[in-house]
């Protein structure tokens, strides 16, 4: 299966999430090692942002929003060192 990965958008190699059970863990440990994996490659944002189109209007206006809120937060945080 090494070669049936197809390229990604960013251009590297899409690869799979592999998790081995060990003796002392449960299905549900080993479920919790998934999610846990899943959520730090961002696989369900991904699949959100693949689902449907967003016009490259929308993509900006998302991005900006962004920029926004994280320079928001910078100046309450600034705030409270003071």
């Amino acid at each position: 299966m090494s070669g049936d990965f197809t390229p990604g958008p960013s251009g590297g190699e899409l690869m799979p999430i592999i998790v081995k059970k060990n003796k002392d863990e449960t299905k549900d440990d080993v479920i919790g090692k998934f999610r846990r994996l899943s959520m730090e490659e961002d696989i369900v944002e991904e699949i959100r942002k693949r689902s449907a189109y967003a016009k490259p209007a929308e993509e900006r206006y998302a991005k900006k929003k962004v920029i926004l809120w994280r320079e928001k937060c910078r100046r309450r945080a600034k705030k409270r060192r003071y």
